[in-house]
């Protein structure tokens, strides 16, 4: 469990005057402990079992609060269910594209492609999203089980 994390996202909200509630705890707890790129409803699915007044509601409010104070980023691929992750550091994703599962890796910023989009383009450039699809493991190994 990521103790540093969640003790410094409490301090940040604490310092903004948002109230911590129960709910909003395990949502931070959960969010600050996970290495997965969990949507909303995942989030909602974990918590259901251990707070029995939770609603989705609940969840989408306080990702919107801990996304304005920059604690938690949150990706968004097409159509399918935003993921939320985090804030850490720079980092890229690996996509599944059978259940739409995310995992980090690090690889240094490519910085050059922003430059010479910039240069080409004539837009000034603010960031860049890339991303590698493929299968994940258990799609793979659930594939060559049938």
């Amino acid at each position: 469990m990521n103790q540093h994390r969640l003790k410094e996202g409490v301090a940040l909200l604490k310092n903004n005057g948002v109230r911590m509630t129960v709910q909003r705890m395990a949502i931070l707890e959960y969010l600050a402990t996970t290495d997965s790129h969990p949507t909303a409803d995942e989030i909602y699915k974990y918590l259901t079992n251990r707070l029995l007044n939770i609603t989705n509601a609940t969840i989408y409010n306080n990702l919107k609060c801990f996304k304005k104070y920059g604690l938690i980023k949150e990706w968004t691929y097409g159509e399918a269910s935003s993921r939320y992750e985090w804030a850490k550091n720079f980092h890229y994703h690996v996509v599944c594209r059978c259940c739409g599962k995310m995992r980090d890796f690090n690889y240094p910023e490519l910085k050059e492609i922003e430059e010479y989009a910039e240069k080409l383009s004539g837009f000034q450039i603010s960031c860049h999203l890339f991303e590698i699809h493929g299968i994940c493991p258990e799609c793979k190994e659930a594939r060559n089980n049938f």
